[in-house]
């Protein structure tokens, strides 16, 4: 059996669209520019990361978006304020048309990606820095705060600097590292239900040199690993487990933390796997 004895996550639902768990750059490779879509869709993982982001802190395309640029695109109904402050939020699902646009608008003029490259973290961060100074009086106005970003934070300040983020409200880009020359690979989980009561991660499928994005953090303790199923899709043996909950390919999937701290020191660096540490004053 395992027990859950920590959970920190958004204070508010992650971006979802027609029903997805955050965007998909797999959506874009079918767009009229054939040559940008195809490139979206092969390395557009930090755009859409950094692109939700910015949709979750500020709660509307309309918010993110200056108002003479917006060309139209209008998503969800705002919410009444909560909490004294003006922190609105979406009230319904993305409409897919209304995505597409943002994100192409977000490509075009902050997170210009690369054939074969996508995006670095350190221009990631650069970026978002240039749209939280050019919006700074906007961003005030609807969240409160202030908004500052860095790439990469020391490897023992990983897991920490998340829990921080994510009690802030803000989902925290994760980069899995090209691990370059190595053919590992990271593994993602679901979390199911056990028909004993236990918790099951079951791996579904691997990758690296990506982007995701954190939405949670669960933690557990392991008193037994219980008398059915595959030993091997359940928490294992140690005495506690860290399970991230990502968003990734518009779907919600879990990274194991141990197993996400193995990949990098076997096969990457601390510098191409890391976060997008971002700071509310």
């Amino acid at each position: 059996m395992s027990k859950k004895i920590e959970v920190v996550k958004l204070k508010n639902p992650y971006v979802t669209v027609e029903g997805s768990f955050g965007g998909n750059q797999g959506w874009f490779k079918d767009m009229e520019n054939k040559f940008k879509g195809k490139t979206i869709n092969g390395f557009g993982c930090g755009l859409i990361g950094a692109s939700d982001v910015l949709l979750h802190i500020l709660g509307t395309t309309e918010n993110v978006l200056d108002k003479n640029l917006n060309s139209g695109i209008k998503i969800g109904k705002m919410e009444s304020k909560t909490g004294g402050d003006l922190n609105h939020r979406l009230s319904q699902s993305v409409a897919r048309v209304d995505y597409d646009k943002y994100i192409q608008y977000m490509e075009k003029h902050f997170f210009r990606i690369l054939p074969k490259l996508g995006i670095s973290g350190v221009l990631m961060a650069w970026n978002l820095n240039m749209y939280f100074l050019l919006n700074r009086k906007k961003i005030k106005k609807i969240t409160g705060g202030r908004y500052w970003a860095r790439w990469a934070v020391l490897p023992q300040n990983i897991l920490s600097r998340i829990k921080e983020m994510l009690s802030n409200d803000i989902p925290v880009v994760l980069a899995i590292g090209p691990g370059m020359f190595r053919k590992n690979k990271l593994t993602f989980y679901n979390k199911l239900n056990g028909t004993d009561g236990s918790i099951i991660f079951k791996p579904i499928t691997k990758t690296k040199d990506h982007y995701v994005t954190v939405t949670g953090v669960e933690e557990y303790i392991v008193t037994s690993n219980g008398s059915n199923g595959n030993k091997q899709d359940r928490i294992d043996d140690s005495n506690s487990k860290t399970m991230l909950e990502i968003s990734s390919w518009g779907k919600k999937y879990y990274v194991n933390y141990s197993d996400y701290i193995d990949y990098v020191k076997k096969n990457d660096n601390y510098y191409f796997s890391n976060i997008l540490y971002i700071k509310k004053r």
